[in-house]
């Protein structure tokens, strides 16, 4: 009974891991559209938005596939719809890494019903 419970936890344990970083990406992709929306691009760039980009590129590497569409509005349910899928590539991206740190956490025994407290 409770060898069934511990399987039960660690896939559950598994897929929250998944589910938490994949809603990391999420909200990553979700920052990265409101600094695109809110921003005033008719001034001049400074060392900041320079790092911010930067750390947007970084955080997001979906939104690179925005550079080649120039005349994609940033703001409406344009801007939604288009950075809605960027935001879904993203959250897929993040899942793929969950899945990585979760699978290494496997098997690297760091696992709550393997590694009861003393």
């Amino acid at each position: 009974m409770f060898r069934k419970a511990a399987a039960w936890l660690a896939k559950r344990k598994f897929g929250q891991i998944v589910a938490g970083f994949a809603l990391l990406g999420l909200l990553a992709a979700a920052g990265v559209y409101a600094y695109n929306a809110f921003h005033d691009f008719a001034k001049p760039l400074n060392g900041v938005d320079d790092a911010i980009n930067l750390a947007s590129f970084v955080s997001c590497p979906p939104s690179l596939l925005l550079v080649a569409c120039i005349d994609c509005e940033a703001t409406g349910w344009d801007g939604v719809a288009t950075f809605s899928i960027v935001g879904l590539l993203n959250a897929a991206l993040y899942a793929v890494v969950g899945i990585v740190v979760a699978a290494s956490r496997e098997k690297t025994g760091v696992r709550p019903d393997k590694n009861p407290p003393h």
